[in-house]
């Protein structure tokens, strides 16, 4: 089997799956097959309820980590000394978030990676851009954004 090198691997929305390292996605979608959820290897719109059910789940798990921002910064503002165990709730609750996101990508057919890469590739051209007050970087003059488009319609078109 051939390895993509480092940087392709981090940035080439059209890197295969050969070529990239076990990743959350393919974790995510080994979770599915166990459970026998129905593989989807292409962009599928799914139904009403599926949509419903993927949306609710993000929106629980969201006010999860809402609520785990919210109890840290409460004892911070209360004067408590914190230490790194202090932050097992919350990265439990980004986990979660980020297993049922997967969840979302896996049951519409999306490759989460080819997607996060296109992304990842755009935001890095943000990198020269200027920064926000509060260290958010901003969209520097003639920034384009991903071209997820392109991404699911080569997924699309690969698989027909």
């Amino acid at each position: 089997m051939m390895t993509a090198p480092a940087d392709q691997i981090t940035t080439d929305p059209t890197a295969t799956a050969e070529q990239r390292p076990a990743s959350n996605a393919r974790r995510l979608r080994a979770f599915h097959d166990v459970i026998g959820e129905d593989r989807r290897d292409v962009p599928t719109v799914p139904d009403r309820d599926l949509l419903t059910l993927r949306r609710t789940l993000i929106q629980e798990e969201a006010a999860e980590v809402d609520a785990e921002f919210r109890a840290l910064a409460a004892r911070m503002d209360a004067g408590e000394p914190l230490v790194a165990a202090d932050l097992t709730a919350l990265a439990h609750e980004l986990a979660d978030l980020l297993y049922v996101t997967y969840g979302a990508f896996d049951r519409l057919g999306v490759d989460a990676d080819a997607v996060f890469a296109e992304v990842h590739r755009a935001n890095l051209t943000k990198a020269s851009g200027p920064r926000r007050a509060d260290g958010k970087i901003l969209k520097p003059e003639g920034w384009q954004p991903a071209d997820v488009r392109s991404v699911l319609e080569r997924a699309a078109s690969s698989r027909q």
